[in-house]
């Protein structure tokens, strides 16, 4: 009797099952396929094997041809960038989005879900994601970034609180703060609110996102996916593919080897995360309400500079807290780590098994093939043609080799800088108490 959470099952073993279901009906649907599995092999293609978010996004190649480059990132259990699939097309159209989320589906996630895609408001991705049934909702679900949603609403209208409230309200994680901003926003803002309010709340702010973005806001894993592939843009294309696909290899390698040296149950980023919520959870003050319902208070500490003193209530059956963290990033926040502690459970068990060090290391077990000599490849039937209006023209002088600044890359005045190594105010790398050189 196979387990319903075999993890024997791979992609590989899946797609043999279905593959005659396939050949004899090409326009079979994934949730009919997903059904064939659960029937025939007594086992759900479970949400435990996939990556939760993925982000998409496309930059401009910098060579002699003007394609662009479409990425598929996510994060690891580590919390660092793991790229999923990439593509070079002439230009982010919706037929090529279209194309590339296709084979993202049907090659790399088939047996994936649900997905959360996080993305901008290009049409291209838009109509992919409510077009399509192997992406719509219950299997996938559409988000968009944040910083795109304030970069289109500052375009329209301007003003610095404007921008700030635009942030606060996306990036909210109790209804009630969420509630403020909007009030605030909409008394001093009228026709931007008229604006954002077109947008569906769902779409950019977390306390409307039931939980499928996982507190990511952003594309900028992509777009820092995107800024590592830099010096690949400006090659030819078969060299920018040979490069990115080695470069790939490199990464999973050095990624395999740091996963088989940790010795912590949770991969480095989240150990250390791990230890400084337990750190602030040793100040707080856990009142029991209904034990057998797990049901409790708690009274943060007060901390130096007077803040603190707030009153949270945790659910423990349900994995909620009222501070939001919890239920969104799904690992545990200071306070429930000192509920935990107060009933005598183990902490780490509240950690999500996205989190562990086993994830991590099944994360980075694919193999990679070197490609053959090119004489031995299939011919496909078609030929590249290639497009004399796509080839650039330099002009006299220096290559521009940066790319143009706009609105999301100016730095708030008020904002404080912060360390690149803890992101924590007060210092910078140089003098950061957790910098390893």
């Amino acid at each position: 009797m196979i387990r319903n959470n075999n993890t024997s099952l791979t992609a590989s073993f899946i797609s043999r099952h279905i593959l005659r279901s396939i050949e004899d009906d090409p326009g079979l649907k994934v949730k009919n396929i997903l059904s064939s599995v659960k029937e025939n092999l007594k086992v759900d293609v479970s949400y435990k094997k996939a990556w939760p978010v993925i982000c998409v996004d496309g930059t401009h190649l910098r060579g002699e041809y003007k394609g662009k480059l479409l990425v598929a990132v996510t994060q690891d259990a580590n919390n660092q960038i793991l790229p999923i699939a990439y593509a070079i097309v002439d230009e982010e159209t919706i037929s090529s989005w279209s194309w590339f989320m296709e084979q993202l589906r049907y090659n790399v996630a088939l047996d994936r879900h649900p997905i959360c895609v996080i993305s901008d408001r290009h049409t291209g991705v838009i109509y992919t994601m409510t077009h399509f049934d192997y992406w719509e909702e219950s299997l996938a679900y559409h988000r968009f970034c944040l910083r795109h949603v304030r970069s289109n609403l500052m375009t329209h209208f301007k003003g610095l609180h404007l921008r700030k409230l635009c942030w606060a309200m996306g990036r909210a994680r109790q209804l009630r703060k969420w509630r403020m901003f909007r009030r605030e926003l909409r008394s001093m803002f009228l026709d931007a609110w008229n604006y954002l309010s077109a947008i569906s709340s769902e779409k950019w702010c977390l306390t409307h996102d039931d939980g499928r973005r996982w507190g990511i806001l952003t594309t900028n894993i992509s777009e820092s996916y995107n800024n590592v592939l830099h010096g690949a843009r400006h090659l030819p294309i078969c060299a920018c593919i040979d490069i990115t696909f080695h470069r790939t290899v490199a990464l999973f390698k050095t990624r395999r080897e740091d996963a088989s040296h940790c010795r912590n149950p949770f991969p480095p980023k989240i150990w250390w995360r791990f230890k400084n919520a337990e750190r602030k959870a040793g100040a707080h003050r856990v009142i029991e309400f209904d034990g057998p319902s797990g049901v409790y208070k708690v009274i943060t500490g007060r901390r130096v500079d007077g803040k603190g003193g707030n009153t949270q209530t945790i659910r423990f059956f349900d994995k909620t807290c009222s501070c939001g963290k919890w239920q969104i990033y799904r690992f545990p926040c200071s306070h429930a780590l000192a509920m935990c502690r107060n009933r005598g459970d183990n902490p780490e068990l509240l950690v999500d098994q996205q989190f562990t060090k086993k994830r991590w290391t099944v994360q980075y077990s694919g193999m990679f093939n070197p490609l053959p000599h090119q004489d031995t490849w299939l011919h496909p039937g078609w030929e590249l043609q290639a497009d004399k209006s796509k080839f650039i023209t330099h002009r006299a002088g220096r290559v521009r080799a940066s790319r143009i600044r706009n609105e999301m890359d100016e730095r708030d005045p008020d904002e404080p800088r912060r360390c690149r190594n803890c992101h924590q105010t007060g210092h910078n790398r140089r003098n950061c108490l957790n910098y390893r050189p």
